[in-house]
């Protein structure tokens, strides 16, 4: 019953609030706190409803829009293998055009050029790629030499620096603030006032 007397008590104050602030806006009543409250669920179930059908809907609509993109590149991927597949049955006919003109003593100038182009880099693709293999030899054994000579001095270092840390680590707790122990300096414990710092300065 005090809950019911202390609401209606409640309602009546903020009625004569609004009533001041506000005059002729509609009185606050007990009863439609109810009412509101069952509108309100009804609505917030329709509104879920419709907030799935939409969220849904946009799901659909953005898996539809990464399908279309998936297609896209999928078909962009064809086209190019395709015209890299072309392209090379052409400069295959091309080669096999000039290597029979060649053969029958038939090449024109600029044929001649062109093939000599050819050549020249076909042998210029083939060194590099011998001397990479070489370089890479190379390298890998300087590495594993290096590895086999310095590997267990440079393992057997580092352990000693972190004993040395961790030997060391006592001494310098000592350089926390002696006068109020715990603490890193630059902080006061709490109670004490900054006047100490505002004297030095």
């Amino acid at each position: 019953m005090s809950s019911t007397a202390s609401r209606e008590q409640a309602t009546a104050a903020v009625n004569s609030v609004l009533s001041w602030m506000l005059p002729g806006s509609p009185r606050v009543d007990d009863n439609t706190r109810s009412s509101l409250k069952n509108r309100s669920k009804k609505g917030s179930k329709a509104q879920l409803i419709n907030q799935n059908l939409k969220k849904a809907v946009r799901v659909r609509e953005r898996d539809a829009q990464g399908i279309k993109k998936r297609e896209m590149k999928a078909r962009k991927k064809q086209i190019r293998a395709k015209q890299v597949l072309e392209d090379e049955a052409e400069q295959r006919a091309k080669l096999e055009v000039l290597q029979k003109h060649r053969e029958e003593g038939t090449l024109t100038q600029k044929e001649r050029k062109f093939l000599n182009k050819v050549i020249a880099r076909n042998v210029r693709d083939f060194k590099s790629w011998d001397s990479q293999d070489d370089d890479l030899r190379d390298l890998q054994d300087a590495v594993l030499e290096y590895h086999h000579s310095h590997g267990s001095r440079a393992i057997g270092g580092k352990s000693k620096k972190k004993r040395g840390f961790v030997e060391e680590s006592p001494a310098s707790a000592r350089t926390a603030d002696h006068r109020y122990p715990g603490l890193t300096p630059g902080l006061a414990p709490v109670g004490l006032s900054d006047e100490e710092e505002s004297d030095g300065e």
